[in-house]
């Protein structure tokens, strides 16, 4: 009976995992095209002297804007995601050793 709790924590552990895992995936390809933005903001700025060369940088540092608040939303996803993952797996090996004392019937032993 023990076994089912945890079950389903390692099950949902290992959705979230995943989820964590497709969501890293995604960013890294966000990275690369921030990176890509860098260089192209660049080349407009030397190459440009215009208002829609300048209107078109702005847009990019925008999106550059855009992309490190998600990237700061993320770290801060990934630390409090951690931070209940140990809470989880401490309270379930507590629980768990816990468990190991009550060999009896639970009315007898509360009665004592």
């Amino acid at each position: 009976m023990t076994d089912a709790p945890n079950a389903n924590l390692k099950v949902s552990s290992a959705i979230l995992t995943q989820t964590l895992t497709e969501l890293e995936e995604h960013l890294q390809t966000m990275e690369r095209s921030y990176t890509r933005s860098e260089d192209i903001a660049g080349q407009v700025g030397d190459s440009m002297k215009s208002a829609a060369g300048t209107k078109f940088i702005a847009k990019i540092e925008n999106w550059q804007r855009g992309y490190r608040t998600v990237m700061a939303e993320y770290r801060d996803l990934v630390e409090a995601v951690g931070m209940t993952s140990k809470v989880m797996s401490d309270t379930a090996g507590e629980a768990e050793s816990n468990m190991d004392m009550w060999d009896g019937d639970v009315y007898d032993i509360l009665s004592k």
